[in-house]
């Protein structure tokens, strides 16, 4: 028999049994304890360190330990690597809490057009009065005023209509206008809503519709849960790719917190599950690929080929939803293997196609995703940004909750910085690294190629008089050099693919650039520019930033069914740019490492 050990968690106030030999990552989370793991439990982001009072009672520490904590005693573990061999009091330090709160995706406004695909109908007892001449699905058919047969697309609503007491009627039945009858409902339930949902790498959002006025009702949003298995789309496709018995748990974990957003959604309006009709899905073609239970495992390898480029026409049965198992779900075509349905859903959300103006779209997330309508022609790329401008992969780094620096200025000699809350600062989401650098930039602590200026105040300097970081004023959050290195990365295939996606498309002037998506919205473009992340081409027109143009779409999509059919014919009509097979990218991806001169 397997010895168990007590852990205590602290600051949770957790005391829980975990079996020898299981690691304090997966004890935690095997009790509902949620740790940070950036790079997927790979023991590199060193984002899960936790302090141990007896850490004779751990295994010895990993290499990858060693050189994440080489500067830190021995009562500090990285809790993805240490297995437990006895009781332990276990704490996460402040600064490396995980915290649930989400910040925007739920404020979208506007009128939207109306013609859903779903009609829902209550069927009092007199039009269900069954007759001797025919079946009772005719007589079902001729209530809705349809010529028998009746198609009905699950044994699930079929096994309703099949009770005695649903004759008794009220009746509700929804028909979808392509696959027949969805879904069934003993009772009166005439209120018909839907939910749109837009299901980021870090953020899932739901927003409640109603169906039959157009207006969205309500909207909630969470943190994807599939962040256990690594904050950014590659780290979730390696855990597949290494394990595709991870992917089902993977796919559950977005699905069970799409339910808990649904509920939340009906609880705040007073209705019932019993009143919904149709769902829409948009996301990168990853998150698509795995909750809708494909592996992934191509989209990591070269060509990154998505299993389909088409429109999915689903069921809440196939997702594992607490909903009717025939309940529609329509998950929106992609267009490559890094460019998906939240482009395209964005792209909707502006109706950027439709526009005589030249429109760039810059969706910026832990994947690039740009988009460049002009007039009939469509042009389209991705870039590898990587999660550092959302806080991953960053030594400070932290997302977007209460804590986090998230706005960073100068006057020129000296920088200011606010939190979100105005809470105690203990990290630096995207937007303030971002802004952080600029100031750094403007006040000379960094210079052109990166370096740390080792005689400017707030830079540690090493044991050769290098400059290796810089503390924020009044804080102890210091920006690394390898922090400034991620960002260089990031900044530099952002860069490099808008000035090729503007190149090979022969577009003279962008009139408009939207910035959008979980991160691309909230950071100050002006600082982006000045260090040499937008290239200054992309802002000599109108910049707008617009924060929920996925979901947005993804709402247009569930009240009027013309605008899929609408994004199905333009998807296959985009020229898509692959940035790793141009010869020219390598070169200009180095040059563009730099920051630009300050003169």
């Amino acid at each position: 028999m397997t010895a168990t050990h007590t852990i205590l968690f602290e600051p949770f106030g957790r005391r829980i049994q975990a079996e020898d030999g299981t690691t304090i990552f997966q004890a935690a989370l095997n009790n509902g304890i949620q740790l940070r793991a950036d790079c997927g439990e790979k023991g590199t982001c060193g984002k899960c360190r936790v302090v141990v009072d007896n850490p004779d009672h751990l295994s010895p520490r990993s290499d990858s330990e060693d050189r994440k904590l080489k500067k830190r005693d021995a009562t500090h573990r990285l809790a993805c690597q240490a297995r437990i061999h006895g009781d332990l009091h276990v704490t996460v330090p402040e600064k490396l809490l995980l915290k649930n709160e989400v910040h925007g995706k739920t404020e979208i406004h506007g009128d939207f057009t109306l013609e859903p695909a779903v009609e829902r109908r209550v069927l009092e007892a007199a039009e269900l009065k069954i007759k001797d001449t025919c079946s009772q699905l005719d007589t079902i058919a001729q209530a809705l005023g349809e010529t028998p047969p009746l198609n009905v697309v699950s044994l699930d609503t079929l096994s309703v209509l099949s009770e005695d007491e649903a004759y008794a009627g009220p009746l509700t039945l929804t028909r979808h206008n392509r696959r027949g009858v969805t879904i069934a409902h003993k009772g009166a339930f005439p209120e018909s809503l839907g939910v749109a949902f837009d299901i980021g790498t870090t953020t899932i959002a739901a927003y409640l519709c109603d169906l039959d006025s157009g207006k969205i009702l309500t909207a909630k949003a969470a943190v994807n849960p599939q962040r256990r298995f690594g904050e950014d789309v590659i780290s979730r496709i390696a855990a597949v790719s290494e394990d595709p018995a991870k992917l089902m748990p993977m796919s559950r974990l977005a699905a069970t917190a799409m339910d808990d957003l649904i509920g939340h959604c009906l609880d705040s309006v007073q209705l019932s599950r019993e009143n919904i009709d149709e769902i829409t899905v948009v996301g990168n073609t990853t998150m698509q690929h795995i909750i809708c239970g494909l592996n992934p495992r191509t989209l990591g390898l070269s060509p990154y080929l998505p299993m389909t480029r088409s429109s999915l026409s689903i069921t809440a049965g196939d997702l594992g939803l607490n909903l009717p198992k025939g309940l529609p779900v329509y998950v929106f075509p992609v267009i490559s293997g890094f460019l998906g349905g939240d482009i395209l859903s964005a792209c909707l959300g502006d109706l950027s196609h439709t526009r005589p103006e030249t429109t760039l779209m810059i969706d910026i997330g832990t994947n690039g995703e740009l988009m460049l309508c002009n007039g009939d022609e469509l042009w389209a790329t991705s870039c590898a940004t990587g999660p550092a401008l959302e806080g991953a992969q960053i030594s400070c780094g932290m997302r977007a909750s209460s804590g986090a620096i998230s706005r960073v200025w100068d006057d020129g000699t000296t920088i200011g910085y606010e939190t979100i809350g105005d809470a105690k600062p203990v990290g630096i989401c995207g937007s303030g690294i971002i802004d952080a650098l600029a100031a750094l930039r403007r006040t000379g602590i960094t210079q052109e190629n990166g370096h740390f200026n080792p005689e400017a105040p707030g830079v540690t300097v090493d044991d050769k008089g290098l400059g290796k970081a810089y503390t924020l004023p009044d804080s102890d959050i210091q920006i690394h050099l390898k922090d400034v290195r991620q960002v260089q990365l990031a900044k530099s295939a952002l860069f490099v693919g808008i000035n090729s996606l503007i190149e090979k498309s022969g577009v003279k002037k962008v009139d408009r650039t939207i910035l959008t998506g979980a991160f691309g919205a909230k950071f100050n473009w002006k600082n982006a520019m000045d260090i040499g992340m937008l290239p200054p081409r992309a802002c000599e027109g109108e910049v707008i930033s617009m924060e929920n143009l996925a979901g947005s779409g993804a709402i247009m999509a569930l009240m009027d069914h013309r605008h899929r059919r609408a994004i199905e014919e333009m998807a296959p009509t985009i020229t898509f740019l692959d940035l790793a097979s141009d010869p020219a990218f390598v070169m200009q991806f180095a040059d563009a490492t730099r920051f630009p001169s300050l003169d």
